[in-house]
């Protein structure tokens, strides 16, 4: 069995610059967060609104009631975005400390919410509690695109996915779980049972540990010297901020516009949805309304929990694969689609007087927010200026806050006097604002290639986009050592890791056939040949590089490199060492091709100015001029 001895090139100076790859494991922990922050998301979708109905408020107040969220979310989110970019501390990073300040204030609010007894108190509650969620949510997603190389940004955001949806679970299924304990049954003086004061108290427990365990776990990548430098000069406070958001606006891709015009009909349907379910169930189902109260509103209101918990357990389960999906046949396809499951099943949710059927809808509505949570996210992560991730992800929650504000304003008067103040017909509308969502995403017509991004396409898939790993040959040859710079430009550009494979024979070369190819014999030799591949394979050239010298047969060296990843890409020069003159392939990149499962990429190497390159000390690498003397300019193919 050949056996395989792995070094990792460290990229010399500027090592801070690096985006590590990260292990399954660490790809969790970074993420583990999300699940208290959602925690804390779930409950003010699914419990505050009937704890306000508990403590006084009518269903026409509601909307009004839910305008903490869109204006904390239109301000704190982009002006934290804008702050966060321009923070360095050399202990706390950039985006932890804002992560976990929100995660503080939210943990304070969850303890002390159901005690309330008034509305008034309620509602600043939840104001304080909205801040403390955009605080934290917004930062927590550029932390991911500071974190993550592009070739794991879809994964990085389909574990937020899962952990959002699993945070969402929990807040809802716990609703109607407690609600079902006896001992929880009673009602505090405030009016609020007392199985809801235990939800709130295992959200305060949930988003501590989680976001805290997250950020102690999980170190920020420090800045290179022109960005430290650059973010100590950049101007502090409030009016830099600002002005900064205006600047990203008007230079805001046009994909990202594309995208806001889809949000202004999903989002103000998603809040009439939040709002009014409880409501809706009650009417449909459980012949209930909050003005009543009683045992059937208690259990309209957990069912409703129940509801959430259904639809993101779906979205758990989604998130395995609808990225993937859209990889492929473009996100304006998938989030249409995931649109309009969405409507049909709020459409029929109205209808529906079954408690247990009125989960099925539910399947549509998971799917759905899968999209929502990760899609839109992904896309902008990666068509956005690194440096401006932060502000970009405020301005996108801004067209997210901007139709919910315009909700909170608008839908009690319609509510009460056109849809007859019937929460049956508040979902009825919300499914057909879902649909008009579905067409619009249709009509928008995917960018042009350039401005296309290359993780997450708004239209189809229509060239190369990442790699996971670009693994090329070399024997230390010149022509090989193109074939190196042009798979090193290929990972550089992918921010994928470059192995450097060099393949090896222990046999003597007397026994060598008459082959046209010729082999290298001896582990120094390989090594030597290895160690000239990588020399001037700087951090510019490839970030992360892998050497392997493998005892065994080049081609299938190669191939036991990608393994049956069809991410990865093999890249290989078409004519080897001692291949015979005017072959179209040599025999290592033919076998290469046949049998490979990824991409390969054959480098036209018998094109070259053979007689100049072996020459040359290197392909792509001048010789150094000796002191005093001026440099030669380069060969007209270097840094190829």
């Amino acid at each position: 069995m050949a056996t395989t001895t792995v070094e990792s090139v460290s990229p010399g100076a500027g090592q801070d610059e690096r985006r590590p790859l990260m292990s399954g494991n660490a790809l969790l922990m970074m993420n583990l967060g999300f699940f208290g922050v959602q925690f804390s998301f779930g409950l003010t979708q699914s419990a505050v609104n009937p704890l306000f109905l508990l403590i006084g408020a009518s269903p026409d107040q509601l909307p009004i009631l839910n305008l903490a969220g869109p204006v904390t979310g239109l301000i704190i989110q982009p002006l934290i975005g804008a702050i966060s970019d321009r923070t360095w501390h050399p202990k706390w990073g950039r985006r932890r400390p804002f992560i976990t300040a929100g995660a503080l204030l939210c943990a304070v609010i969850l303890f002390l919410f159901p005690f309330v007894g008034v509305l008034w108190l309620g509602v600043i509650c939840f104001w304080l509690l909205d801040i403390g969620n955009n605080t934290s949510m917004e930062p927590y997603r550029a932390f991911i695109s500071d974190r993550l190389p592009k070739s794991q940004l879809a994964r990085g955001f389909l574990t937020q996915s899962m952990f959002t949806g699993a945070g969402a679970v929990l807040a809802n299924v716990s609703l109607f779980v407690l609600q079902k304990v006896d001992a929880l049954d009673k009602t505090a003086g405030n009016g609020v049972p007392y199985w809801m004061f235990v939800c709130f108290m295992i959200g305060t427990f949930c988003i501590l540990l989680t976001v805290l365990t997250a950020m102690a776990r999980t170190r920020e990548l420090t800045p290179s010297d022109e960005d430290l430098e650059e973010i100590r000069s950049a101007p502090r406070g409030l009016g830099p901020a600002v002005r900064e958001i205006a600047s990203a606006v008007r230079s805001m891709p046009v994909a990202m516009h594309k995208i806001g015009v889809v949000f202004v009909f999903q989002w103000y349907a998603m809040f009439i949805y939040w709002q009014f379910l409880a409501v809706s169930l009650g009417e449909t189902v459980f012949n209930a309304n909050p003005d009543q109260g009683g045992t059937a509103w208690d259990e309209a209101i957990a069912w409703s929990g129940l509801q959430n918990g259904a639809y993101n357990f779906v979205t758990m389960i989604s998130a395995l694969f609808l990225v993937v999906v859209a990889q492929r046949i473009g996100a304006k396809r998938v989030h249409a689609i995931a649109l309009g499951l969405a409507a049909l099943s709020l459409v029929w949710l109205s209808t529906i007087n079954n408690q247990y059927l009125a989960l099925v809808p539910m399947i549509g509505v998971g799917i759905f927010w899968a999209s929502a949570v990760g899609v839109p996210y992904l896309m902008v992560a990666s068509m956005v200026p690194a440096k401006r991730t932060g502000v970009y992800m405020g301005i996108l929650n801004m067209m997210i806050v901007v139709p919910m504000l315009v909700q909170t304003v608008t839908f009690g008067w319609i509510f009460k006097h056109w849809l007859d103040g019937k929460g049956s017909n508040a979902i009825l509308l919300a499914g057909v604002l879902l649909g008009i969502g579905a067409i619009a995403m249709l009509w928008v017509n995917p960018p042009s290639e350039a401005d296309e991004s290359p993780i997450m396409p708004l239209g189809g898939k229509r060239s190369i986009t990442v790699y996971d790993q670009v693994v090329v040959g070399s024997d230390g040859t010149p022509t090989s050592l193109y074939a190196v710079d042009r798979a090193a430009e290929v990972a550089q550009a992918a921010q994928a890791r470059l192995v450097v494979v060099t393949a090896y024979r222990s046999l003597s070369p007397a026994s060598e056939s008459g082959s046209g190819h010729r082999d290298i014999y001896g582990a120094d030799v390989a090594r030597e040949a290895l160690d000239k591949s990588v020399t001037a394979l700087t951090r510019e050239r490839a970030r992360y590089i892998d050497q392997r010298l493998v005892e065994g047969d080049p081609a299938q060296a190669l191939l036991d490199a990608v393994g049956n990843n069809p991410a990865n890409l093999i890249v290989v020069g078409n004519r080897g060492l001692g291949a015979d003159e005017g072959a179209m392939l040599g025999s290592v990149p033919a076998a290469v091709v046949r049998r490979a499962v990824c991409d390969v990429l054959v480098v036209q190497t018998s094109a070259l100015d053979e007689d100049r390159m072996f020459a040359a000390p290197t392909a792509s690498r001048p010789a150094q001029p000796e002191p005093g003397t001026e440099a030669p300019p380069p060969a007209p193919d270097a840094d190829r």
